[in-house]
C-alpha cells in the first residue's frame, strides 16, 4: 500500500482513537504506509510519527524509535507518550512521564499491557524486574494505572500483577485467590482486556497445582469471551494459545495444524507482537525434532529481546535452547545455557518459568544436578518440576514420525544395547544369528531415523520407548 493513496488525515484518526478498533496490530497491518511517509507528510500529519514509532517498537529497531523521539524536548507531551511504550525504559524515567502526563491530564485512551503475549507484567516492556520494587509501592501503582487507562482499572491491574508475581515465585495458593477474585469481579469494558489474562493465569496455576486435567478447556472460556467482546489484541494469540495447550496431553495435531496454518513465518517481516507466538512455535519444532529451526528462530530474537531488557523472555528462550541442546546430545552447551537460565532465575525468583517446562525439563535438570551438584534453589526447582512432568507425561515428547511402531523383539533389543551388549551377544540371548540381529538393527534405525547405536539408544529413551 502506497502512502499516496492512502488517507493520511483518516490515518491519523485511527492513531488518536485507538479504541475504535485500531491498535497495535492495526498499526502493525498499516507499517507499510508509515514506513513510506516523507519528512513532509510528517511534518502535515505529526500524529503519524506515533505510528512509525510504534511499528519501528514492533520491529525491534529501538535505535530508529529513540531517532523519532529526539524530534520533540524532552518534556513534550507527544514524546512522553510514546516513551511509556519504548522496552527498557529506566523505571526513574517512566515515574517522571507518569507524574508529568497526570499534571497536564494526558491519558493514554487502551489498555496494551497484555500486548505481544497473555500476561500483564510482560507485555510491550518487561516489568519483572520490578516487580519486588512495584509490589512495595502498591498505591503508587494503582494510581498510575488508573491515570493512564479510562476507567478504574488500576487495583484489578495491580491484583493482576501480584498473582503473576506470586504464581513465578510458586506462591501457588496465593496467586489462586488473587485471580479468582479478579475472574469474578470483572464488570467493566475497561477491565475486559485484563480478563484473558486472568483465565490464562488461572489455567497455569491449576495446572501446576495439578487440578486441571485438560487445558485446553481454557481456550473454550477464552474463544466464547473473545467472541462477545472482539477484542484483536488477545483474540491474535488464542490460536497460539490453543496448540501451546495441546502439546501438556501430546495433542499433536491441533500444534500441527497451527504449526501449518497460523504460525508466525520466521522468514517474514519481524514483530514483537508474534513474540509469544515464536515462542509457541519453537516449542512445536522441538516436539517434531526439528532442533536447528528452533535455534534459527532463537538466534533471530535474542538481540531484539537484548535491546529491550525483556529478561524473562530471554530465560524462556534460553531454556528451550538447552533443551534442544541436550536432545541432541551437546550436553555440555546444555549445561552452559541452562546455567544462563539460573543465574537470573534464582535472582528474580522465576521459578515457575522453568518448572512449567515439565517433563520437558526435568531429565536436562536431573543431568545438571549430577554433574553440578545440588543447591536449595535447585532442589526446590526439581521438586516443581516433577510434579508438572507426572501431571504431564506427554509435554514435547518428540514425535515418532511415521508413526512407527515396534516389536516387543525391537524393544528388548533396544534395552540390551542400552545396556551396551554387543552384536554377539545379542544373538545369543534370542538365539537368532547376527545377520538376523542386523536385520533388525536396520529396520530400528530407519524407524527411528538415526545411524548408529548410540543415537538408537538416545532416541528410544526420548520416545519413552525404553
Amino acid at each position: 500500500m502506497e502512502s499516496a493513496v492512502v488517507n493520511l488525515e483518516e490515518l491519523s484518526d485511527k492513531l488518536t482513537h485507538f479504541l475504535n478498533g485500531y491498535n497495535l496490530i492495526g498499526a502493525w497491518n498499516d507499517r507499510h504506509v508509515y514506513f513510506s511517509l516523507t519528512e513532509e507528510q510528517l511534518k502535515a500529519y505529526p500524529k503519524l510519527i506515533c505510528g512509525l514509532y510504534l511499528n519501528l517498537i514492533m520491529e525491534g529497531d529501538l535505535d530508529k524509535a529513540n531517532e523519532l523521539l529526539q524530534r520533540f524536548d524532552v518534556n513534550h507531551l507527544f514524546r512522553m507518550s510514546m516513551e511509556l511504550v519504548l522496552p527498557g525504559i529506566p523505571w526513574k524515567r517512566f515515574i517522571e512521564v507518569i507524574d508529568y502526563m497526570r499534571e497536564h491530564q494526558l491519558r493514554i485512551s487502551t489498555m496494551q499491557l497484555s500486548a505481544g503475549r497473555p500476561t500483564a507484567i510482560n507485555g510491550v516492556m518487561d516489568f519483572t524486574r520490578l516487580a519486588p520494587f512495584l509490589e512495595r509501592h502498591g498505591e503508587r501503582f494503582i494510581e498510575a494505572m488508573d491515570f493512564l487507562y479510562d476507567g478504574s482499572v488500576g487495583p484489578a491491574a495491580y491484583d493482576l500483577f501480584r498473582a503473576e508475581w506470586y504464581y513465578q515465585q510458586d506462591r501457588l495458593t496465593e496467586a489462586s485467590v488473587l485471580v479468582n477474585r479478579i475472574i469474578q469481579e470483572f464488570d467493566n469494558d475497561s477491565q475486559r482486556r485484563l480478563l484473558f489474562v486472568a483465565l490464562y493465569l488461572q489455567t497455569k496455576i491449576a495446572a501446576a497445582c495439578g487440578t486441571v486435567t485438560n487445558p485446553l478447556g481454557y481456550i473454550k472460556n477464552v474463544r466464547r469471551f473473545a467472541g462477545k467482546m472482539g477484542e484483536q489484541e488477545f483474540s491474535y494469540n488464542i490460536d497460539a494459545a490453543e496448540a501451546y495447550s495441546a502439546l501438556f496431553n501430546g495433542h499433536y495435531e491441533i500444534a500441527s495444524r497451527w504449526l501449518s496454518s497460523n504460525a508466525p513465518d520466521e522468514f517474514a517481516d519481524f514483530c514483537m507482537l508474534d513474540l509469544y507466538r515464536y515462542m509457541v512455535k519453537i516449542r512445536c519444532y522441538i516436539v517434531n525434532k526439528r532442533y536447528m529451526s528452533a535455534v534459527a528462530i532463537a538466534e533471530r530474537l535474542r538481540p531484539l529481546l537484548e535491546a529491550g531488557n525483556r529478561q524473562m523472555d530471554l530465560c524462556e528462550m534460553d531454556l528451550l535452547l538447552a533443551v534442544c541442546y541436550y536432545r541432541t546430545n551437546e550436553k555440555e552447551l546444555a549445561f552452559q545455557t541452562l546455567e544462563r537460565v539460573l543465574r537470573i532465575a534464582r535472582r528474580r525468583g522465576y521459578y515457575r518459568l522453568l518448572a512449567d517446562e515439565g517433563a520437558a525439563l526435568l531429565p536436562l535438570l536431573i543431568a545438571y544436578i549430577k554433574a553440578k551438584g545440588k543447591t536449595p534453589f535447585l532442589e526446590r526447582l526439581v521438586e516443581s518440576t516433577r510434579d508438572l512432568a507426572a501431571n504431564y507425561p506427554l509435554y514435547l515428547k518428540p514425535v515418532n514420525k511415521g508413526g512407527a511402531v515396534f516389536s516387543n523383539l525391537e524393544i528388548s533389543i533396544l534395552k540390551f544395547l542400552e545396556q551396551g551388549k554387543t552384536n554377539e551377544e545379542l544373538a545369543k540371548y534370542f538365539f537368532i544369528s547376527e545377520n538376523t540381529v542386523k536385520f533388525h538393527l536396520k529396520n530400528i534405525y530407519k524407524k527411528l531415523d538415526v545411524s548408529t547405536v548410540y543415537q538408537a539408544v538416545w532416541e528410544a529413551r526420548l520416545l519413552g520407548i525404553i
